[in-house]
């Protein structure tokens, strides 16, 4: 018994010895050990995503410790101008980004965590003055903190400055700034909207030659079907990978008798959380009915492991979306199409075709094809037409052009007569 009591000491002093860095997904880094005081793991937020940083809270917590010291930093959280900063990102992050989604939580959590390496505010109140937002702006586009070492676009930028101050109007709604923080909007220039373009038939074509060489041969059909499921049904890469036979709470096909076949979308499934059902696309419609009425369960689109490409087995189950879109980043790359051309001001590299160029194809393949503005609207799932023109099915000048020539023509001859 003696021994393992003895056993047991040592084991808590080993844990309350064991200081780690944490790195949670979407999160600043935090710093855990645990105390045997309180028998519990105790989290300390490092404040942000950087290296140096958790690694000297690392090394201060651990002296702390050695001197008995308390380790945790001052736990009032009183609401205001003076509140710590790091108290203010942790009641954001529980009272309003945890109603966002996973995509949009992180990104406006990396924006932050910019601003917050940048100026390194203590308190609430200062990042909320106009002065250091327009300093944090200046910084932010001459490229400070910037991975290509490189000046910021001033879109860039403008979408960073957005994020820290809707968190900041999210203070002053609550009344913990006592004037709403405001900057002079940055001029931006008018460029296109979209991130890429749609592509081509025949570039299509050299995405699906492609395949093979980057996912090898054997696992080269179940990647294809992926594209041409992209390719035909307007489906984002997180819809399409959630797209089943017969899975509840999973975006589904559904034939009616006598009826057209229509696509039902759940809220979950939805950027606007409202459920939704559209026309299920002719061209989707081909590429699901190529599989064998006895295989139709479960997901309806898993692409196979690269790992055959090594001659060795899986090691995961079905692969996540985003782990998808970068395989078929890659297979753009090996095709050599270029959506979007390098910028040399900012470092910014060249961008090959994406799962995403895929649906905007698709987008503009049902504009050239004469289907009406407000029914592709409706298959894109905007609010807008606006929204679908601007992003996904901006036309081709050269097909308006002979168009406008065309009409001009038809009624010059029709006057004439």
């Amino acid at each position: 018994m003696a021994k393992r009591r003895k056993s047991d000491r040592s084991d808590s002093d080993q844990r309350q010895r064991k200081v780690r860095i944490a790195r949670p997904a979407g999160r600043p880094f935090q710093v855990r050990y645990f105390c045997q005081k309180e028998n519990r793991e105790i989290r300390v937020s490092v404040g942000s995503r950087d290296e140096s940083d958790a690694q000297k809270l690392l090394a201060e917590i651990k002296a702390k410790l050695l001197l008995g010291l308390d380790v945790r930093p001052n736990t009032d959280k009183t609401c205001g101008p003076d509140m710590l900063w790091e108290h203010f990102r942790e009641e954001y992050r529980k009272h309003h980004l945890s109603t966002l989604r996973d995509n949009t939580v992180c990104d406006i959590e990396c924006r932050l965590d910019l601003a917050e390496r940048i100026m390194k505010p203590k308190t609430l109140g200062d990042l909320g003055q106009p002065e250091v937002l327009l300093r944090l702006q200046t910084r932010l586009l001459n490229g400070e903190e910037s991975r290509r070492k490189m000046p910021r676009s001033s879109h860039t930028v403008r979408g960073y400055i957005a994020s820290v101050l809707a968190a900041l109007n999210w203070a002053y709604e609550l009344r913990w700034l006592p004037d709403r923080p405001q900057i002079k909007k940055i001029k931006t220039s008018k460029q296109k909207v979209m991130k890429g373009r749609p592509i081509s038939e025949a570039e299509f074509r050299r995405m699906l030659d492609s395949t093979p060489d980057v996912v090898g041969p054997a696992a080269a059909a179940s990647w294809r079907f992926i594209l041409r499921g992209l390719w035909n049904s307007a489906l984002r890469i997180d819809e399409l990978m959630h797209v089943s036979w017969d899975k509840p709470g999973t975006i589904r096909p559904v034939w009616l008798t006598d009826k057209s076949p229509l696509l039902e979308i759940p809220a979950s499934m939805q950027k606007n959380d409202t459920e939704q059902t559209i026309p299920l696309l002719p061209w989707f419609e081909d590429v699901l009915l190529e599989v064998e009425q006895e295989q139709r369960t479960g997901w309806v689109f898993s692409p196979a492991s690269l790992q055959s490409k090594l001659g060795r087995g899986a090691r995961h189950s079905r692969p996540k979306a985003d782990w998808v879109a970068r395989i078929i980043s890659r297979i753009g790359k090996a095709a050599g199409i270029v959506v979007e051309e390098a910028d040399a001001k900012t470092g910014r590299p060249e961008k090959y075709a994406s799962a995403h160029d895929l649906r905007r194809s698709c987008g503009e393949r049902l504009r050239n094809s004469g289907v009406p503005p407000l029914l592709i609207c409706r298959v894109m799932r905007h609010s807008s037409w606006e929204t679908t023109r601007r992003h996904y099915a901006p036309g081709d000048v050269q097909n308006e052009a002979e168009t406008l020539r065309r009409i001009l023509r038809d009624e010059d001859v029709a006057g004439q007569s």
